[in-house]
Formats: C-alpha cells, sequence, structure tokens
C-alpha cells in the first residue's frame, strides 16, 4: 500500500520542525555567518556533481552522492540568492532520502488515527482545553520541558532521542 507523498512529507517535517524548535531552545536564535563561496568549494562542488552524473551513467547514484551535490552546490554559492535556493534543495533532497529510508523500513509506525492527538513521546492524548502540545510539534509541553541538560555533550533530549 503506497502511503500518500504529502502525509509522509508532513510527518517528516514535523519531525524536522521538532528538531528546530529543540535547537532554538538548546541554543537561542543564531545568526552565524555563511561561510560559504570561493573556489575550493566551487570545485568540490564540480567534483560532486560530476560523481553523481558518473553514477547516474553507470547504474544511479546513491542518496549520499546526491546528497553531497546538493550541498557541495550550496557551500560554492556566495550570492544570497542563490545560496537561499541551493539550500531549500539540500533540504528537499534530505526529506527526501528519509521519507525512502521510511519506505524501507518504518522507523516507528505512526499512531491510528483515534490516537493521533497524543504526544509523540510520553503518549499522553492532547487536551485542547489545557493547550498541552507544544506549538506545531507531536509531543507535549511536559516532555519539551524535561529538555534541560543543555550543558551536557552527548545530550539527548525527549525530541532528539
Amino acid at each position: 500500500m503506497t502511503t500518500n507523498p504529502s502525509v509522509t512529507t508532513d510527518r517528516v517535517l514535523q519531525e524536522i520542525l521538532a528538531e528546530r524548535i529543540a535547537q532554538d531552545t538548546k541554543w537561542g536564535e543564531q545568526n552565524h555567518p555563511d561561510g560559504t563561496g570561493g573556489p575550493v568549494m566551487r570545485q568540490k562542488a564540480d567534483e560532486a556533481r560530476a560523481q553523481c552524473q558518473y553514477l547516474a551513467a553507470n547504474g544511479g547514484p546513491d542518496w549520499r552522492a546526491v546528497l553531497l551535490e546538493e550541498a557541495y552546490e550550496a557551500l560554492a554559492e556566495d550570492d544570497p540568492a542563490k545560496l537561499r535556493a541551493e539550500l531549500v534543495q539540500v533540504a528537499a533532497v534530505a526529506v527526501n532520502w528519509i521519507e525512502a529510508i521510511d519506505r524501507r523500513a518504518p522507523v516507528e509506525e505512526q499512531p491510528a488515527a483515534d490516537a493521533s492527538e497524543a504526544c509523540g513521546k510520553c503518549r499522553r492524548p492532547f487536551d485542547p482545553a489545557d493547550n498541552a502540545r507544544y506549538h506545531l510539534t507531536p509531543y507535549c509541553r511536559g516532555c519539551v520541558n524535561r529538555c534541560t541538560d543543555s550543558e551536557i555533550a552527548d545530550h539527548r533530549c525527549v525530541i532528539c532521542a
């Protein structure tokens, strides 16, 4: 049975949203310099593209080659608008790769429709009256709020566990 791609993509994007919220919770808003562009990154992008094209002509590329090609193209770009467009492509390939992994061996079966309004970690049903869901994530506020161990290098909160 084929899953509706929009449902599959929505599930992956919800996980990505949860990770973004966890990053902001842990590190706050981040505004680093891009650090992209230059001849070294352009050469790496050209090499990654050549490798991906070679693989495509000889049985098909693997996900690693496709993602690296897109990532190096982004890293080679110094124009902000073009960099943004390349990063969207990187993100799209990463989402597609996650979906392919899930099609091969689902990491975790999604709850049945009647249980879909429960926390993804503790499975406690969300109560719309108490606003228990943490923003648009599949987690309750209690599980997200327990993520306080940001000093430990190998920290794993309920979101990233």
